[in-house]
């Protein structure tokens, strides 16, 4: 298991928050995905969508770090912050939330997103923030085989 985070990243139009990709062998299961933010007291609804995506995009590179100490490194690659968008693929969700209580996807083990190897997921922020908002995000996942 290994976790992909962004920390204090200032978000003031719709992008790509986050791409992981997976190792050409093998493939990863997102166990969860969390959002959240630490300086706005104002009430806005922002919404989020989960996408296979066709390309890379461009953002920053993100280490993906393995919970248990001595674990292999991530086989796949990830970055934050998108400044060019990825081309995205199908939409496997769609969920607005407040962003003073933040995003919580935690599906059950039946709902989780499996992407095959040498493909690609991306977390899309659909709704234009009323303000630069910095925010953190933090995706958990796990590699299959490899």
């Amino acid at each position: 298991m290994y976790s992909v985070v962004m920390s204090g990243t200032s978000v003031s139009v719709q992008k790509d928050l986050v791409r992981i990709s997976a190792p050409a062998d093998s493939t990863i299961t997102l166990h969860s995905l969390n959002i959240s933010q630490d300086d706005s007291e104002t009430s806005e609804q922002w919404t989020v969508q989960l996408h296979r995506a066709s390309s890379d995009g461009t953002g920053t590179a993100v280490t993906a770090r393995p919970f248990a100490e001595g674990d292999a490194a991530f086989g796949g690659s990830a970055v934050s912050d998108l400044s060019a968008d990825t081309t995205a693929g199908n939409m496997l969700w769609r969920e607005s939330f407040n962003i003073l209580n933040g995003f919580q996807h935690f599906p059950t083990p039946e709902t989780r997103i499996k992407v095959s190897p040498s493909q690609r997921i991306v977390a899309r922020l659909s709704s234009t923030p009323s303000t630069g908002t910095p925010i953190n995000l933090v995706a958990v996942i796990e590699e299959d085989g490899g």
